[in-house]
């Protein structure tokens, strides 16, 4: 496995460090606030080791984990994080009944391209691979600015519903943290090979593209300025 921070390139102002695993680098980032930080999901199994480093390195308080959807790849480390830091999780309300259970929501291949990886994907996930269990501490409802700012952030909470039934992102200024609503394979910007409900998905797809932010910083892949992605002008 290959680890590579790219912390020492500048894409706006996001803090960011990215694992790369195969075709799907998970991207982890955190959010400066005013009480603490927050952390946006957690990565892997592989990533709880790099990605602590990474968090001590810059001096980071991690007060929050906000994650974006309850996959194991995103909330594989929440238990361990939240007894570290003593730190808050927060998951949206559809995505509870999700925390170890994969089964729990349906899983539809984007096309015919992906039947057999999605079969192998809900299979591991719906037996071996499970996250450690947690309890949210903060639980979202719908589109949010009023309870980012409780915990001293400046940001809205975006409900981007399709990949799993309660995935969502968050809206700093310019940037919009938008987990796997939006995914880079290969380099190649796309909507996620799985959903709960494709056409949720492609709604929030559509979302996207109507708040038009200038970066892009979803859960697989490097942040990247909209205006460079061919999928995002289409």
């Amino acid at each position: 496995m290959k680890y590579q921070s790219f912390t020492d390139v500048k894409i706006g102002d996001i803090n960011y460090l990215t694992e790369f695993s195969g075709d799907a680098p998970n991207t982890l980032y955190v959010i400066r606030g005013q009480q603490g930080d927050m952390l946006i999901d957690t990565g892997f199994m592989t990533t709880f080791k790099p990605l602590l480093r990474w968090i001590r390195s810059n001096g980071f308080n991690i007060t929050d984990i906000f994650l974006t959807h309850a996959h194991p790849d995103h909330d594989w480390n929440a238990a361990k994080f939240k007894k570290l830091f003593n730190a808050r999780i927060w998951l949206h309300e559809k995505d509870v009944s999700l925390i170890r259970n994969f089964s729990s929501q349906p899983q539809l291949p984007l096309d015919e391209r992906f039947i057999k990886r999605v079969k192998w994907i809900t299979f591991w996930t719906g037996t071996v691979i499970k996250s450690r269990r947690y309890e949210p501490d903060v639980v979202i409802f719908g589109d949010d600015s009023e309870t980012p700012l409780k915990y001293g952030y400046d940001f809205k909470i975006i409900e981007l519903p399709g990949h799993t039934l309660g995935s969502m992102g968050i809206l700093q200024g310019d940037t919009l943290y938008c987990g796997d609503a939006f995914v880079i394979f290969n380099g190649e910007p796309s909507l996620p090979v799985h959903a709960a409900s494709l056409e949720l998905m492609r709604a929030s797809a559509e979302k996207i593209r109507t708040l038009a932010p200038r970066f892009i910083a979803c859960g697989h892949g490097l942040p990247t300025e909209c205006d460079k992605i061919s999928w995002y002008e289409n």
